[in-house]
This record gives C-alpha cells, structure tokens and sequence, in this order.
C-alpha cells in the first residue's frame, strides 16, 4: 500500500481528495495539511469522512512523508512547497495552477507574480491523461489542468489535431459555485448566485492561456478560442457548449473522429447530448455532437470537483505511480 499526503485539505478539492481516497485500493492517506484547520482531525473538519479517525491536519507540509501529494491550494502556494517535496523524492500532483503554463514569463503575465521555482515548471506534465499520457507516466510532477480547460480540450483537441476547426472556437461555459472554492466571495454567495446566471472572467479569463499552451503541446495549430464562463445556481458541475469555426459541417464525421479518439480512453463517452448528473461524482466527461444550424455543435460535461479536479488528479498518480488509471475510480455517477 502506498502513501499518499493532502495539501490543503479543508477545501472542497481537498475533501473531494479525501472522499474519493477513502476507498482506493492502493493509496492509504498518511497525512493531510490545513492552515485554518491545523490540529483538528479529518472527521472534524469533513463530518462525512469516517475513514481517517487518527489523521490530524497539519499547519504545514514541512513533516509531510508519503510516495505521492496532493497540493489543493490556491495560487501562489504550490511553487513554494513543490521543490522540497520533490527532494525528498515525494511525488507531486499539483491542482491548483502553479504549473499548468510551462512559460514562467507568461504565468507573470497572467497571475501578476512571478514563478518562485521556474526549474520544476518546465518539467512539469500537463496531467490531462487523455491527450498527455505518456508524459504523465514519465513525470515526477503532474499540473491537474483546470476544470473549464479540462471540459473544453476534451471537446475540441481531437478535431483540432484532424486539422478539422479553420478559426475561432467559441466556448460557452457553464458552472456551479463549488469551483470558486470554500470560501464565498461577494458573486459566489448563496444570495447573489441562487437566482441567476453571471457571465464573468472578460476580456481573458486565465484559463484561456492555460488552453493555448495545451493545445500547443499536442503539436495543434490553435485558434482563437472565445471563452466566455457563466456562474450558474449549482453547486457541482460543468457544461461547456462548444461552437468550433468548422472545416466541414459534417456532423457524423466530427463524432467518429472524437469516438476514435477517446477509444481506449476508459473516463470518455461519447453520445447523446449529456445531462450534469451523469458525471456528477465521477471522473467522467461526456461529449455530444450535435448539430447547430449549418455547423456542429459539441457539448461536453464534467463534474468540475471530479474530473475537474480531485478524481482526475486521483487518475494521474495512478500513472504516476504505474497503476491502472482506472484504480478507485471506476464508479456510476449519480443519475439524478
């Protein structure tokens, strides 16, 4: 049984972590790290986890021992902890975006900071197992890739390898309120978000590089991408509509070509047009292409805690750590 460590682990990423770690059959949970929580047990912080009765929160990861952690931070925080963990010869899978752009002059750009460790940024591998697989297994490092970049590559990377998109992709982006973390902000509050729909992130919501530079990593010509993120009144989940500038309007095609794709890939269907709870609770993302007027549409769910975030960043130290990618995370999502 391997150890594994979670960095952050008061948040909802972090509680994801846990809730889906108490039952992998390869990783048993060793330690945990909580600044606001330090000294208080897991199952005081998260009622619902009965399965780490003995492990308490640490105020940091200086005393952190395990094969594989997991950091759930925010920015700013992992490249801070990343070079110590990865001395003490600990694997890391970062959630949070602190290597998710391999250029260290870009991430100034688009976080206002600049990179504290960028030695270990350009070895970091974009842990979107679908397209990167190969390099996650070779890695040491893994960047978890954003929920709105994970739903929307999944959607446009194959068609955009084909050569089968000739301009700007829009994406229309939807989510629930639990991707802006624990703690709530004047728009995620329950009383300003229950009743409506928020449009927000313009002129360049930060994912939009994070997009670029994946899309580059596959070999891509990319395009424009028009990402537009709307704050919608659920707690979990994402739904992007996808609307690619398409070579042809051939419907069937675009679907064959995402089908084949994603054959041996065992965390995509692709299908009718996807509902939210299908995904909820899982590392699933379900795609549908549709047809629009003249021109395909694709539709792509995830559950943005699941393979947004916390299960995908499960499946990527499975090929860390030379496991099945499926291991602990083969499970029905929740229907209704």
């Amino acid at each position: 049984m391997a150890s594994a460590a979670v960095l952050g682990a008061g948040g909802y990423l972090g509680g994801e972590l846990l809730r889906l770690l108490s039952n992998h059959p390869s990783l048993s949970v060793t330690s945990a790290v909580s600044k606001s929580h330090a000294g208080q047990s897991i199952r005081q912080v998260h009622p619902n986890l009965e399965a780490f009765p003995d492990v308490i929160l640490a105020a940091d990861a200086a005393h952190v021992d395990a094969d594989v952690a997991f950091l759930a931070q925010p920015a700013g925080e992992a490249m801070q902890t990343v070079p110590s963990l990865l001395q003490r010869g600990i694997r890391a899978v970062d959630l949070g975006p602190d290597y998710r752009l391999p250029d260290p002059n870009e991430y100034a750009r688009v976080y206002g900071r600049p990179h504290a460790d960028p030695d270990h940024l350009a070895e970091a591998a974009y842990g979107l197992p679908e397209l990167f697989r190969d390099s996650i297994r070779r890695a040491r490092l893994v960047a978890n890739p954003g929920c709105y970049p994970t739903a929307s590559l999944l959607a446009i990377a194959p068609l955009l390898e084909k050569g089968m998109i000739t301009g700007p992709v829009i994406v229309d982006a939807k989510s629930g309120t639990s991707g802006a973390g624990h703690d709530p902000s004047p728009s995620t509050h329950h009383p300003e978000a229950a009743l409506t729909v928020w449009p927000y992130g313009a002129p360049e919501h930060r994912h939009v590089p994070e997009m670029r530079a994946a899309i580059a990593r596959t070999g891509a010509a990319t395009p424009p991408i028009v990402f537009v993120p709307h704050l919608v009144p659920l707690v979990r989940g994402i739904l992007c509509s996808v609307y690619p500038t398409p070579l042809s309007s051939d419907r069937s095609r675009w679907a064959d070509v995402l089908e084949s794709r994603y054959r041996d890939s065992p965390f995509v269907r692709v299908g009718a047009v996807p509902r939210l709870p299908w995904a909820l609770g899982t590392n699933r993302c379900y795609l549908s292409v549709q047809q629009a007027g003249d021109a395909p549409v694709v539709f792509s769910a995830i559950d943005n805690l699941g393979k947004g975030g916390a299960a995908q960043a499960i499946q990527n130290a499975n090929l860390l750590m030379g496991w099945p990618e499926t291991t602990g995370l083969d499970r029905p999502g929740f229907g209704v």
